[in-house]
Protein backbone atom coordinates (compact mmCIF):
# COMPACT_ATOMS: atom_id res chain seq x y z
CA UNK A 1 0.00 0.00 0.00
CA UNK A 2 1.66 3.15 -1.35
CA UNK A 3 -1.04 5.35 0.26
CA UNK A 4 -2.02 7.67 2.90
CA UNK A 5 -5.58 6.60 3.32
CA UNK A 6 -6.58 4.93 6.49
CA UNK A 7 -3.31 6.24 8.12
CA UNK A 8 -2.67 9.14 10.20
CA UNK A 9 -0.40 11.34 8.99
CA UNK A 10 1.46 13.15 11.99
CA UNK A 11 4.67 12.94 11.32
CA UNK A 12 7.16 14.46 8.97
CA UNK A 13 10.79 14.13 8.25
CA UNK A 14 12.95 16.61 6.25
CA UNK A 15 16.55 14.87 4.59
CA UNK A 16 18.45 17.64 3.65
CA UNK A 17 21.53 17.36 1.33
CA UNK A 18 24.45 19.37 1.66
CA UNK A 19 27.94 19.90 0.27
CA UNK A 20 29.89 22.96 1.33
CA UNK A 21 26.89 25.42 2.14
CA UNK A 22 27.95 26.90 4.91
CA UNK A 23 26.55 29.94 4.03
CA UNK A 24 23.27 28.31 3.75
CA UNK A 25 22.69 25.33 6.14
CA UNK A 26 21.91 26.89 9.22
CA UNK A 27 18.99 29.02 7.69
CA UNK A 28 17.55 25.83 6.03
CA UNK A 29 17.27 23.53 9.10
CA UNK A 30 16.04 26.68 11.18
CA UNK A 31 13.29 26.94 8.48
CA UNK A 32 12.31 22.84 8.62
CA UNK A 33 12.24 23.11 12.40
CA UNK A 34 9.24 26.26 12.63
CA UNK A 35 6.28 25.18 14.24
CA UNK A 36 4.59 28.00 12.60
CA UNK A 37 1.33 28.15 11.16
CA UNK A 38 -2.04 29.09 10.94
CA UNK A 39 -4.44 29.49 14.06
CA UNK A 40 -5.12 25.70 15.11
CA UNK A 41 -3.93 24.14 12.12
CA UNK A 42 -3.19 20.95 14.22
CA UNK A 43 -6.68 19.99 14.84
CA UNK A 44 -7.46 19.29 11.05
CA UNK A 45 -6.13 19.02 7.28
CA UNK A 46 -5.01 14.94 6.50
CA UNK A 47 -5.06 13.81 3.91
CA UNK A 48 -7.35 11.14 5.39
CA UNK A 49 -9.82 13.62 6.29
CA UNK A 50 -9.28 12.34 10.11
CA UNK A 51 -9.09 15.21 12.73
CA UNK A 52 -5.95 15.10 14.98
CA UNK A 53 -5.60 17.79 17.83
CA UNK A 54 -1.50 16.49 17.89
CA UNK A 55 1.13 19.07 16.78
CA UNK A 56 3.41 17.12 14.00
CA UNK A 57 6.65 15.48 14.81
CA UNK A 58 9.51 16.52 12.95
CA UNK A 59 12.64 14.68 12.56
CA UNK A 60 15.39 16.72 10.15
CA UNK A 61 18.51 14.41 8.76
CA UNK A 62 21.10 16.27 7.23
CA UNK A 63 23.08 14.17 5.13
CA UNK A 64 26.79 15.84 4.02
CA UNK A 65 28.94 14.45 0.80
CA UNK A 66 32.01 15.51 2.15
CA UNK A 67 31.95 19.35 2.55
CA UNK A 68 35.59 21.20 3.06
CA UNK A 69 34.12 24.38 4.50
CA UNK A 70 32.10 24.25 8.03
CA UNK A 71 29.12 22.99 6.91
CA UNK A 72 28.93 19.91 9.18
CA UNK A 73 29.95 22.12 12.01
CA UNK A 74 27.50 25.17 11.46
CA UNK A 75 24.76 21.82 11.64
CA UNK A 76 26.17 21.01 14.50
CA UNK A 77 25.75 23.94 16.28
CA UNK A 78 22.22 24.00 15.28
CA UNK A 79 21.55 20.76 16.77
CA UNK A 80 23.44 22.26 19.77
CA UNK A 81 21.32 25.06 20.40
CA UNK A 82 18.02 23.50 19.49
CA UNK A 83 18.89 20.90 22.81
CA UNK A 84 19.72 24.63 24.97
CA UNK A 85 16.31 25.84 24.32
CA UNK A 86 14.60 22.59 24.10
CA UNK A 87 11.18 22.65 26.91
CA UNK A 88 11.89 18.56 27.16
CA UNK A 89 9.45 17.54 24.35
CA UNK A 90 10.39 15.38 21.84
CA UNK A 91 8.44 16.90 18.94
CA UNK A 92 11.33 17.28 17.22
CA UNK A 93 14.93 15.21 16.35
CA UNK A 94 17.81 16.26 14.35
CA UNK A 95 19.87 13.81 12.96
CA UNK A 96 23.28 14.31 10.86
CA UNK A 97 24.90 12.21 8.79
CA UNK A 98 28.49 12.42 7.45
CA UNK A 99 28.43 10.10 4.43
CA UNK A 100 31.62 11.65 2.56
CA UNK A 101 29.62 10.38 -0.81
CA UNK A 102 28.71 12.98 -2.96
CA UNK A 103 25.39 13.17 -5.48
CA UNK A 104 22.57 13.98 -4.22
CA UNK A 105 20.98 10.79 -5.29
CA UNK A 106 22.93 8.90 -2.87
CA UNK A 107 22.91 11.37 -0.24
CA UNK A 108 19.02 11.50 -0.05
CA UNK A 109 19.14 8.08 0.04
CA UNK A 110 21.17 7.69 2.85
CA UNK A 111 18.94 9.79 4.64
CA UNK A 112 16.00 8.07 3.57
CA UNK A 113 16.70 4.79 4.84
CA UNK A 114 17.76 6.39 8.26
CA UNK A 115 14.20 7.42 8.22
CA UNK A 116 12.48 4.08 7.26
CA UNK A 117 13.83 2.07 10.08
CA UNK A 118 11.30 3.53 12.24
CA UNK A 119 8.58 4.58 9.83
CA UNK A 120 7.23 1.93 8.66
CA UNK A 121 7.33 -0.41 11.56
CA UNK A 122 4.25 1.94 12.52
CA UNK A 123 1.41 0.75 10.83
CA UNK A 124 -1.23 3.02 11.19
CA UNK A 125 0.85 5.73 10.62
CA UNK A 126 2.03 7.07 7.36
CA UNK A 127 5.71 9.32 7.45
CA UNK A 128 6.23 11.88 4.84
CA UNK A 129 9.66 12.30 3.53
CA UNK A 130 10.80 15.73 2.06
CA UNK A 131 13.90 16.05 0.58
CA UNK A 132 15.55 19.45 0.55
CA UNK A 133 18.26 21.00 -0.87
CA UNK A 134 20.65 23.31 1.54
CA UNK A 135 20.14 26.37 -0.53
CA UNK A 136 16.36 25.96 -0.03
CA UNK A 137 14.16 27.44 2.85
CA UNK A 138 10.73 26.02 3.78
CA UNK A 139 8.12 28.23 4.17
CA UNK A 140 6.67 28.51 8.13
CA UNK A 141 3.57 26.54 7.45
CA UNK A 142 5.11 23.78 5.50
CA UNK A 143 3.54 21.04 7.26
CA UNK A 144 0.19 22.08 6.74
CA UNK A 145 0.87 23.00 2.75
CA UNK A 146 2.06 19.44 2.76
CA UNK A 147 -1.53 18.08 4.21
CA UNK A 148 -3.55 20.62 2.37
CA UNK A 149 -1.93 20.22 -1.04
CA UNK A 150 -2.43 16.14 -0.29
CA UNK A 151 -6.29 16.47 0.07
CA UNK A 152 -6.58 19.03 -2.48
CA UNK A 153 -5.12 16.13 -4.80
CA UNK A 154 -7.40 13.48 -3.70
CA UNK A 155 -10.14 15.56 -4.05
CA UNK A 156 -9.55 16.82 -7.35
CA UNK A 157 -8.73 12.83 -8.56
CA UNK A 158 -11.91 11.86 -7.26
CA UNK A 159 -13.85 14.28 -9.17
CA UNK A 160 -12.60 13.38 -12.69
CA UNK A 161 -13.15 9.94 -12.06
CA UNK A 162 -16.49 10.40 -10.98
CA UNK A 163 -17.15 13.28 -13.61
CA UNK A 164 -14.41 12.90 -15.78
CA UNK A 165 -14.19 14.88 -18.96
CA UNK A 166 -13.92 13.92 -22.51
CA UNK A 167 -10.25 14.16 -22.68
CA UNK A 168 -9.93 12.74 -19.03
CA UNK A 169 -12.51 9.93 -20.09
CA UNK A 170 -9.99 9.28 -23.27
CA UNK A 171 -7.16 8.84 -21.37
CA UNK A 172 -8.83 6.57 -18.73
CA UNK A 173 -10.20 4.74 -21.62
CA UNK A 174 -6.82 4.04 -22.84
CA UNK A 175 -5.23 3.61 -18.97
CA UNK A 176 -8.05 0.48 -18.71
CA UNK A 177 -7.07 -0.67 -22.43
CA UNK A 178 -3.80 -0.88 -21.81
CA UNK A 179 -3.84 -2.47 -18.31
CA UNK A 180 -6.67 -5.36 -20.18
CA UNK A 181 -4.00 -5.96 -22.80
CA UNK A 182 -1.07 -7.13 -20.69
CA UNK A 183 -1.40 -10.23 -18.37
CA UNK A 184 -1.33 -9.35 -15.05
CA UNK A 185 -3.31 -10.58 -12.06
CA UNK A 186 -6.57 -9.21 -10.53
CA UNK A 187 -4.27 -7.86 -7.37
CA UNK A 188 -1.55 -5.35 -9.27
CA UNK A 189 -4.62 -4.30 -11.78
CA UNK A 190 -6.57 -3.27 -8.00
CA UNK A 191 -2.76 -1.64 -7.09
CA UNK A 192 -2.96 0.52 -9.82
CA UNK A 193 -6.57 1.42 -9.65
CA UNK A 194 -5.91 2.49 -6.23
CA UNK A 195 -2.33 4.66 -7.46
CA UNK A 196 -4.44 6.48 -9.56
CA UNK A 197 -7.31 7.96 -6.57
CA UNK A 198 -4.80 8.28 -3.74
CA UNK A 199 -1.90 10.98 -4.49
CA UNK A 200 1.45 9.90 -2.13
CA UNK A 201 3.87 12.65 -3.99
CA UNK A 202 4.32 16.47 -4.73
CA UNK A 203 6.09 19.51 -4.55
CA UNK A 204 6.18 23.36 -3.87
CA UNK A 205 6.30 26.40 -5.69
CA UNK A 206 9.34 27.91 -6.18
CA UNK A 207 10.28 31.50 -5.22
CA UNK A 208 13.97 32.99 -5.73
CA UNK A 209 15.51 34.82 -2.41
CA UNK A 210 16.83 38.52 -2.42
CA UNK A 211 15.47 42.00 -3.63
CA UNK A 212 18.04 42.19 -6.18
CA UNK A 213 16.61 42.20 -9.65
CA UNK A 214 13.12 41.91 -8.33
CA UNK A 215 11.30 41.87 -11.57
CA UNK A 216 13.36 39.46 -13.07
CA UNK A 217 13.17 36.76 -9.99
CA UNK A 218 9.60 37.34 -10.59
CA UNK A 219 9.06 36.29 -13.82
CA UNK A 220 11.75 33.55 -13.68
CA UNK A 221 9.97 31.87 -10.78
CA UNK A 222 6.68 32.12 -12.41
CA UNK A 223 8.14 30.30 -15.74
CA UNK A 224 9.02 27.52 -13.61
CA UNK A 225 6.28 27.25 -11.69
CA UNK A 226 3.70 27.04 -15.10
CA UNK A 227 5.83 24.76 -16.06
CA UNK A 228 5.94 22.32 -13.02
CA UNK A 229 1.96 22.64 -13.62
CA UNK A 230 2.04 21.98 -17.07
CA UNK A 231 4.40 19.17 -17.11
CA UNK A 232 3.57 17.59 -13.99
CA UNK A 233 7.71 17.52 -12.97
CA UNK A 234 8.52 19.41 -10.57
CA UNK A 235 12.65 20.05 -9.98
CA UNK A 236 14.88 19.36 -7.32
CA UNK A 237 14.99 22.88 -5.36
CA UNK A 238 11.12 22.57 -5.05
CA UNK A 239 10.90 20.41 -1.91
CA UNK A 240 9.92 17.47 -3.62
CA UNK A 241 8.11 15.03 -1.17
CA UNK A 242 6.65 11.50 -0.86
CA UNK A 243 5.24 8.89 1.61
CA UNK A 244 7.32 6.90 3.44
CA UNK A 245 6.03 3.42 1.64
CA UNK A 246 6.46 5.08 -1.94
CA UNK A 247 9.73 5.82 -1.15
CA UNK A 248 10.44 2.38 0.33
CA UNK A 249 9.45 1.14 -3.21
CA UNK A 250 11.21 3.82 -5.43
CA UNK A 251 14.13 5.44 -4.90
CA UNK A 252 16.75 8.13 -6.28
CA UNK A 253 18.60 6.29 -9.12
CA UNK A 254 22.57 6.80 -7.54
CA UNK A 255 23.74 6.06 -11.19
CA UNK A 256 23.07 9.39 -12.29
CA UNK A 257 25.49 12.20 -10.69
CA UNK A 258 23.28 14.66 -12.70
CA UNK A 259 19.20 15.44 -13.03
CA UNK A 260 18.62 12.25 -10.48
CA UNK A 261 15.92 15.05 -9.16
CA UNK A 262 14.20 15.19 -12.43
CA UNK A 263 14.44 11.56 -13.13
CA UNK A 264 12.90 10.88 -9.61
CA UNK A 265 10.19 12.99 -10.95
CA UNK A 266 9.73 11.95 -14.24
CA UNK A 267 9.37 8.44 -12.13
CA UNK A 268 7.04 8.87 -9.65
CA UNK A 269 4.62 10.64 -12.04
CA UNK A 270 4.90 7.73 -14.24
CA UNK A 271 4.41 5.18 -11.28
CA UNK A 272 1.55 7.44 -9.26
CA UNK A 273 0.24 10.72 -11.80
CA UNK A 274 0.30 13.93 -10.84
CA UNK A 275 1.86 15.88 -8.10
CA UNK A 276 0.19 17.38 -5.45
CA UNK A 277 0.95 20.65 -5.47
CA UNK A 278 1.35 23.03 -2.51
CA UNK A 279 0.53 26.76 -2.30
CA UNK A 280 3.02 28.57 -0.15
CA UNK A 281 5.99 28.85 -2.13
CA UNK A 282 9.84 27.50 -1.22
CA UNK A 283 12.94 29.76 -1.11
CA UNK A 284 15.94 29.02 -3.06
CA UNK A 285 18.91 30.58 -3.40
CA UNK A 286 19.35 33.06 -6.75
CA UNK A 287 23.26 33.09 -6.49
CA UNK A 288 23.21 31.00 -9.62
CA UNK A 289 20.88 33.34 -11.69
CA UNK A 290 22.66 36.01 -10.68
CA UNK A 291 26.17 35.29 -11.56
CA UNK A 292 25.07 33.55 -14.67
CA UNK A 293 22.40 35.94 -16.07
CA UNK A 294 18.83 34.49 -15.52
CA UNK A 295 18.09 34.18 -19.46
CA UNK A 296 21.19 32.07 -19.88
CA UNK A 297 19.96 30.17 -16.37
CA UNK A 298 17.08 29.70 -18.16
CA UNK A 299 17.90 28.55 -21.63
CA UNK A 300 21.14 26.16 -19.70
CA UNK A 301 18.08 24.35 -17.85
CA UNK A 302 15.30 24.09 -20.78
CA UNK A 303 18.64 22.47 -23.04
CA UNK A 304 19.46 20.06 -20.24
CA UNK A 305 15.83 19.13 -20.31
CA UNK A 306 15.44 18.41 -23.74
CA UNK A 307 18.36 16.46 -23.81
CA UNK A 308 17.14 14.08 -21.26
CA UNK A 309 14.07 13.21 -22.98
CA UNK A 310 16.60 12.81 -26.11
CA UNK A 311 18.26 10.29 -23.73
CA UNK A 312 21.91 12.31 -24.32
CA UNK A 313 24.03 10.53 -21.33
CA UNK A 314 23.40 12.33 -17.91
CA UNK A 315 27.41 12.72 -18.37
CA UNK A 316 27.41 14.66 -21.20
CA UNK A 317 24.73 16.66 -20.10
CA UNK A 318 26.39 17.33 -16.66
CA UNK A 319 29.33 18.57 -18.42
CA UNK A 320 27.66 20.67 -20.83
CA UNK A 321 26.00 22.59 -17.73
CA UNK A 322 29.18 23.23 -15.95
CA UNK A 323 30.87 24.04 -19.00
CA UNK A 324 27.89 26.38 -20.26
CA UNK A 325 27.97 28.06 -16.66
CA UNK A 326 31.50 28.81 -16.40
CA UNK A 327 31.86 30.48 -19.80
CA UNK A 328 28.75 32.01 -18.91
CA UNK A 329 30.32 33.61 -15.60
CA UNK A 330 33.68 34.79 -17.28
CA UNK A 331 31.03 36.90 -19.78
CA UNK A 332 29.12 38.53 -17.35
CA UNK A 333 31.93 39.49 -14.99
Amino acid sequence: DHQSEGKRLKSISVVISCLNESENISKCMHSTLAQKGRKNWGNHHHADGVREKERVRTKVVVVDGGSTDDTVLRAKKVVSDMKTKSDGKDEEEVIIVECAERGRAKQFNRGGRVVLRGSLEETKEENILVFLHADTTMPETYREDIYDALRRERERRERERRFPSAWGGIKNGCAKFARLGRSVGKAESTNENNRADVPCWGAFPIKLSGERSKWKKCVVASFANFRTRRTSIPYGDQAIFVTASAFAEHKFDESKMFMEDYEYSSRMKKCFGKPAICKSPVVTDSRRFESVGFMNTTMINILCVVGFHLKVDVGVLAKFYRNANKRREVDTN
